[in-house]
């Protein structure tokens, strides 16, 4: 978690003079969902009275060690995606000098929706939530953004390889995170066909807001990288299996591939692996109730269950198969009873 803290009235004022002078201060609030930064609403009002709703992001001690410029970056980063015409929040504001608050800091505009973390919230059909979440991802690969427009971006695959690399002091048995090293210590790297993209890094349905059923924002791109399409979608496949059940990760996976046809699926089983090992040690973190958090858990080891059935020697039969074999399909579906 961030240790940054919340913002008193004089600091948000003085944001506000930075961002806008003519903003003026009606209140604040903290937003929840946030693990690697303090996030904060701040609502304010133009001059001809009409309201101007703001969101503070300071970032964590973690991310700044990875980037000291992440304000800065991300900044620039929503520009250029704004710019192809994706539905990523307008930035702001980015101040690095701590003259404001004591660290780094971005500013974009409110935007209302609400994020997707379970059925419940759900308001149509699930194929016609994940058909949308697979159009947006698909958009964001596609987008063309150059990478010499954002060097500051690294390669996901030797993020990837220093963290299977390293391996914990103790592992989480509750993910079988044993099994996940294994295999990957003996299948890593995977190998690299498609042309690497801009990844959003973390793409599932609680980095993204819905509006009436439709998606209209994709939020938190502080772990934006570069690198094999199939990372996000491995992320995604993996999150929709434990929020949603095996059906709706298949229908994601299969509407995802039909925007991407030249896309080489041979590497897939490694990136879900990879995935997998991602939550490793994270997930009790999460301040989930123990009902929740068994469930999760539960999705998690069937995911990637069907992710080491696929390793190494059944992993060229996935190029091109976009839906779960028989025995995959039948891992993830226990997992919709759970």
């Amino acid at each position: 978690m961030t240790s940054a803290r919340q913002p008193d009235s004089a600091a948000l004022r003085r944001l506000l003079r930075a961002v806008d002078p003519d903003l003026t201060l009606v209140q604040a609030h903290a937003l929840t969902g946030g693990v690697s930064a303090q996030v904060t609403r701040v609502d304010a009002l133009r001059p001809d009275g009409s309201a101007d709703s703001l969101v503070l992001r300071q970032y964590g001690a973690a991310n700044l060690r990875n980037d000291p410029l992440s304000a800065s970056h991300e900044y620039q980063l929503l520009t250029l995606l704004r710019a192809a015409m994706l539905p990523v929040p307008r930035p702001r504001y980015a101040d690095e000098s701590r003259a404001i608050l004591p660290g780094p800091l971005l500013v974009t505009e409110f935007v209302e929706g609400t994020a997707v973390t379970g059925p419940a919230q759900l308001t149509g059909p699930c194929a016609a939530f994940t058909g949308q979440l697979a159009a947006v991802l698909a958009s964001i690969h596609q987008a063309g953004v150059a990478a010499f427009r954002i060097p500051h971006l690294t390669d996901i695959r030797g993020i990837a390889t220093t963290k299977i690399g390293t391996r914990p002091t103790s592992l989480d048995e509750a993910l079988d995170e044993a099994a996940v090293r294994e295999a990957l210590a003996r299948v890593w790297p995977p190998p690299q066909v498609n042309q690497p993209v801009l990844l959003h890094g973390d793409y599932w349905p609680g980095n993204t807001l819905w509006q009436d059923g439709t998606l209209v924002c994709v939020i938190d791109w502080e772990d934006a990288v570069l690198g094999d399409p199939l990372a996000d979608l491995a992320n995604t496949r993996m999150e929709l299996a434990m929020l949603l059940g095996a059906a709706a990760a298949s229908d994601f996976t299969r509407q995802y591939g039909e925007l991407m046809p030249a896309l080489d699926l041979t590497a897939l089983p490694h990136w879900d692996l990879y995935a997998a090992l991602r939550h490793a040690g994270r997930m009790t973190e999460w301040g989930l109730t123990p009902a929740d958090l068994a469930r999760l858990q539960a999705g998690h080891r069937e995911f990637t269950a069907a992710a080491l059935a696929r390793l190494p020697s059944h992993a060229a039969s996935v190029q091109n198969d976009l839906v779960p074999d028989t025995d995959e399909r039948t891992v993830l579906d226990g997992g919709e009873d759970e």
